[in-house]
């Protein structure tokens, strides 16, 4: 099972916050992050900002390659998802779209009617494409 971005950061933390034998005090005091931050990130309740890792970081030694890895193979699934619904909300109306106009004997009556009708569908697939291609994963 792959863990969330969140809790990764906090196991990192504390197991090396707890290799080195540092106290969350001794780490809030070296780092200049608050007490309460320190234990909210490695309970995993809060996601820390990339500067508050940066520091933790530099003050308990440890490469952010881990966690960048994970963020990484998160946008690599999301992305995924993110073309196989694009590729459906393409296909899938284009293929209703014929399949009426192969059945209908009365539309489209002119060629007007028939380029207005595509740009309308067209049109739905553009929106629905622009919602799903803006929005960012959950890390």
């Amino acid at each position: 099972m792959i863990k969330t971005r969140q809790k990764l950061i906090a196991e990192i933390v504390k197991n090396q916050r707890m290799s080195l034998g540092y106290t969350q005090k001794e780490v809030s005091e070296m780092s200049r992050i608050s007490l309460r931050s320190i234990q909210r990130i490695e309970k995993g309740e809060v996601m820390p900002r990339m500067h508050t890792i940066k520091r933790l970081a530099n003050c308990l030694d440890f490469s952010l390659d881990a966690i960048n890895d994970t963020k990484t193979e998160s946008t690599e699934k999301f992305n995924k998802y993110k073309i196989t619904l694009s590729l459906s909300l393409i296909v899938l109306p284009a293929l209703l779209f014929a399949a009426f106009i192969a059945q209908s004997s009365t539309f489209p009556e002119t060629q007007f009617e028939f380029l207005m009708a595509c740009f309308f569908i067209i049109s739905l697939i553009s929106i629905f494409l622009l919602k799903i291609w803006g929005r960012k994963p959950d890390y």
